[in-house]
């Protein structure tokens, strides 16, 4: 196993005139442009020719997209017509970076940018709420994971994520080979897309948790936004995650990872440590508790961050020490927070009305609780043992309490100081 995302993208070019988007398969750099018959010199790789490629401006190499470690870069290669990025003209062979979400404008040709599966970005991430991934990737010891898409390149893609991590794989393009398949071999996890073409993947689903002897088989849907009925669904049909699109090859060999171990080690359920005694704890004033939070982050669960907030001055989170009047910032740069997608001042964590709360700064990457995503520049209150994510960086943030009620007020420092134990 690797211990680096592969370096593999997925992306679709999109316009409201065409009847299906145009898929591409980003592993090296690639010419865009339109064919000209009788002109071998300058043949691009994806050919726009039928998109009406010539009436709309677009030159013969007109764009390129190519990988540069964990995000795409657009280049204009010096167009007749130019290239725009969502209103903004390109400056001749400079790099700019692709984001989903993104629009070009190559000469009058509009084309919309969606992600589909990157190594390192992804969507939001739905579990159920009595499951905690794990920190760790564990490599995969040749355990069968069956991929049910109807989507080819796609369901390859994903295969060679997994294999690449030590999996096996088996794909099934519908919900009758995905039952043969699962009967003939069972597997050790199913991915499953809830559009299939015979019937609603979560149909199959719904088979192996009502249907068969080995019903706990873990299960993970890819679906399209939060936003759908397709999440909540999942989880009724007994999906344990739920993985909004783009994929990230980090984010999904790390959930299969922790699906699979839990699953063999009979572990489905992970409860919240009992902090009582933790050296980094005894520090902390009687008098601060209430405004006092302990963040674990993901990894590195042996040295968790303590913090009092006062009112009215945030604690920020990023990758640099901030100016601009914040007192405290937590610089989470030694976590590796650049190659997880944290900005230089991601978020901000607030305490007031005896409530935490956090509030994303525009971040690029976003900023997500419990896998949903926060607005910027929004203050939403946080809950015990809730998962804070900044970009793929996950946190788990924890309040004191005062555990021994029967202390008297007089001595505060014989008070044992601990976290609530929740089961997550």
């Amino acid at each position: 196993m690797t211990d680096t995302p592969l370096d593999l993208w997925i992306i679709e070019l999109s316009n409201a005139q065409w009847k299906s988007p145009l898929r591409l398969r980003v592993e090296n750099k690639m010419n865009i442009g339109r064919v000209v018959e009788g002109d071998s010199s300058k043949r691009p790789d994806v050919d726009l020719t039928p998109y009406q490629a010539e009436s709309m401006g677009v030159s013969r190499l007109h764009f390129s997209i190519e990988p540069d470690v964990d995000r795409l870069i657009l280049r204009d290669l010096n167009s007749g017509n130019g290239t725009q990025l969502n209103g903004n003209r390109l400056k001749p062979d400079e790099a700019y970076r692709l984001s989903s979400g993104d629009q070009i404008m190559a000469g009058l040709l509009r084309l919309d940018v969606t992600f589909v599966l990157s190594p390192t970005f992804g969507g939001a991430v739905h579990r159920q709420p009595s499951l905690q991934l794990q920190d760790q990737v564990q490599p995969g010891k040749g355990q069968l994971i069956l991929i049910v898409e109807q989507d080819e390149e796609f369901a390859n893609a994903m295969a060679l994520i997994l294999e690449q991590a030590g999996y096996t794989t088996k794909i099934a393009h519908e919900v009758v080979g995905a039952i043969r398949s699962y009967n003939q071999n069972r597997p050790s996890a199913i991915i499953v897309n809830p559009i299939l073409p015979d019937m609603s993947g979560l149909e199959f689903c719904r088979y192996i948790r009502r249907d068969v002897k080995m019903n706990t088989t873990p299960m993970v849907v890819i679906g399209t936004t939060s936003k759908s009925p397709e999440s909540a669904e999942a989880m009724k049909a007994g999906v344990e995650v739920f993985l909004e699109r783009p994929v990230s090859a980090q984010e999904l060999r790390h959930v299969m990872s922790s699906l699979i171990v839990q699953h063999e080690t009979g572990k489905s359920n992970l409860y919240t440590k009992h902090l009582v005694g933790t050296a980094p704890l005894k520090a902390v004033q009687p008098e601060t508790r209430q405004n006092t939070c302990v963040l674990f982050v993901a990894g590195h669960s042996d040295a968790p961050i303590v913090l009092a907030v006062l009112p009215n001055q945030p604690v920020s989170f990023g990758r640099q020490v901030t100016t601009g009047g914040l007192k405290s910032h937590v610089d989470l740069t030694r976590y590796d927070a650049s190659n997880w997608g944290v900005s230089r001042i991601h978020m901000l964590l607030h305490h007031h009305d005896n409530q935490f709360w956090v509030e994303d700064q525009g971040s690029v990457n976003g900023s997500y609780l419990n896998g949903d995503s926060l607005k910027p520049k929004v203050e939403t209150p946080v809950k015990n043992a809730d998962e804070i994510r900044l970009g793929q960086l996950r946190m788990y943030i924890y309040f004191l309490e005062d555990s021994d009620e029967t202390l008297p007020k007089k001595a505060p420092k014989k008070k044992t100081q601990s976290v609530k134990k929740t089961e997550s």
